[in-house]
C-alpha cells in the first residue's frame, strides 16, 4: 500500500468514526433533548463530512485552507456547547 492510499484509507477510517459518534450522539439528544449532544453530534458530522471529502479529493496537501476552517467551526461548536452549557447552568 502506497503512502497516499495508505493516508486516504485512514482520512475514511476517521470519517467513519466521526460519522458513528455523531449517530451516538444525534441517539442521546433524542432521549434526553440536552442541546449539548445536538451541537456534539452537529460537530462530528461536519467533521466526518469533512476529512470525506479531503480523502475524496485525494489529500492532496493538509494546507488547504478551507479544511482548516471547516475543522475550526466544528472545533468552535463544541466549544460553544460547552460554553452555553455552564452559562446556562449558572443562571
Amino acid at each position: 500500500m502506497t503512502h497516499a492510499s495508505m493516508g486516504q484509507f485512514l482520512l475514511g477510517a476517521i470519517a467513519m468514526g466521526s460519522a458513528v459518534a455523531a449517530l451516538l450522539f444525534v441517539r442521546f439528544w433524542r432521549q434526553s433533548r440536552d442541546r449539548l449532544f445536538l451541537y456534539f453530534a452537529a460537530s462530528f458530522m461536519l467533521e466526518a463530512l469533512n476529512r470525506a471529502l479531503f480523502a475524496w479529493n485525494g489529500a492532496h496537501s493538509e494546507e488547504a485552507t478551507l479544511y482548516y476552517l471547516v475543522r475550526l467551526v466544528a472545533y468552535g461548536l463544541i466549544l460553544w456547547a460547552i460554553l452555553e452549557k455552564n452559562l446556562v447552568r449558572r443562571r
